[in-house]
């Protein structure tokens, strides 16, 4: 009697097995390098949506100095000296602000941002230090709530965008998407500081 061998299944093939092994071993390379990837641009993404965050409160604590001028024109009149400074520090503003604008990077525009915090504090020094004392105005009081507030709101941003900043930062050092950062031009970003002079949010005081 002739006993006819039968084949051996291909999945049982040593070859085969090797092969597959390796094109698992491949999967899941590439699997946790697409996943590291997008984990990676959505912190950027974060990062941006932070930084325009921040950006509209330090310009609309910036709008608010042309109005604290006018309230005190109408209650006194000042120094033209006085008023030149201050043009100055909103020119030092709008020129951080096309800074911004033109910023290549991350890091280019967390700089124009401090260039536009630190011009905006040279402007409530300047009316700080150098108008006289007013009478109480319901118009004045009005706008230094408003200017508390929007103070407020670049801080609370200011923390929004360092905390997503953290969070992308963590990612880029940390293995092994530190290892795709590198390989995708990711890096770390810079921190948003305020100025050495406004570690406390500034205030104007009518009645030095």
């Amino acid at each position: 009697m002739t006993i006819i061998n039968e084949k051996t299944p291909f999945y049982k093939k040593r070859g085969w097995q090797i092969t597959t092994i390796i094109a698992l071993v491949l999967i899941i390379l590439i699997g946790g390098f697409i996943s590291s990837a997008n984990g990676l641009s959505r912190k950027e993404q974060d990062v941006d949506a932070a930084t325009g965050g921040i950006q509209t409160a330090l310009q609309n604590r910036a709008d608010l100095i042309p109005n604290l001028v006018n309230a005190v024109k109408g209650a006194q009149g000042q120094e033209s000296t006085i008023y030149g400074k201050i043009a100055d520090a909103r020119t030092q503003y709008n020129q951080a602000k096309q800074s911004y604008a033109n910023a290549n990077d991350q890091d280019q525009k967390t700089t124009a941002m401090q260039n536009q915090d630190k011009a905006f504090n040279l402007m409530v020094s300047t009316i700080n230090e150098n108008y006289p004392d007013l009478k109480s105005s319901d118009q004045i009081q009005t706008l230094m709530v408003q200017l508390e507030g929007v103070n407020n709101r670049v801080t609370y941003e200011r923390k929004v965008y360092n905390k997503a900043v953290q969070d992308y930062n963590n990612k880029v050092v940390s293995f092994p998407s530190s290892l795709v950062a590198s390989m995708t031009n990711h890096h770390k970003f810079n921190y948003f500081t305020a100025d050495s002079s406004a570690q406390q949010n500034p205030t104007v005081n009518f009645s030095k």
